[in-house]
């Protein structure tokens, strides 16, 4: 018998624990969806639609992604959850913007992310781990397209509705987000000749 395995009660355990995690991330995402698939029933936009689209394909991804091989601390957890939720508690509509350009902004944006969600599939998470390294789609052209559609996409709506709390909600979400990017980096096995052959991260020439 192999002294380095886990009990078989522990892996049981831990397995379960991953399947309630997954569930539950599934039916927010799933919460999500219904929430944008009620807005564009009543009438709303096609980003109403193309983001039901969005959280649909997220919530099937968590519940068939693969399980992580390597996963981090708990408060990185809630970095990593802080990112989703601050445009969502955040940002609020405000007048004087420029709709047809935030508009644009937005639609790349959401395009972006339906791509590259549909690149990562298996490995789609929130938490930083390691879930293997997709290559393909999106990724072949910067590392964290996820990221940056998400950038580009709240970028769009701070165009359409200025303020300076949408403004400081946007530095805070860039904030939090290259935090996060740092760490993954970090821990995803053969991220380092990835990174060497797809230099940019989010932006390319820039970042």
């Amino acid at each position: 018998m192999n002294k380095d395995a886990a009990p078989l009660p522990t892996q049981a355990l831990k397995r379960g624990r991953d399947l309630v995690v997954d569930l539950a991330g599934s039916a927010l995402w799933g919460f999500f969806g219904a929430a944008y698939l009620s807005l564009a029933l009543r009438g709303g936009d096609y980003l109403d639609v193309g983001l039901f689209l969005f959280y649909l394909l997220a919530a099937c991804f968590m519940v068939i992604r693969r399980p992580a091989q390597r996963k981090v601390a708990w408060w990185e957890n809630v970095l990593a959850w802080l990112c989703v939720f601050i445009p969502i508690a955040g940002l609020r509509p405000a007048a004087g913007g420029w709709e047809i350009s935030g508009l644009v902004f937005q639609s790349l944006g959401l395009l972006g992310l339906v791509a590259a969600l549909s690149s990562l599939k298996h490995s789609f998470g929130i938490a930083p781990a390691d879930r293997g390294l997709v290559t393909t789609g999106l990724y072949r052209y910067v590392r964290h397209p996820i990221y940056a559609s998400e950038l580009v996409f709240n970028a769009g709506y701070l165009i359409s509705n200025p303020s300076w709390r949408n403004l400081g909600v946007l530095l805070l979400m860039v904030a939090t987000q290259v935090a996060r990017i740092l760490r993954e980096e970090k821990i995803i096995s053969g991220y380092a000749l990835y990174a060497d052959q797809v230099r940019w991260r989010c932006l390319p020439g820039i970042w």
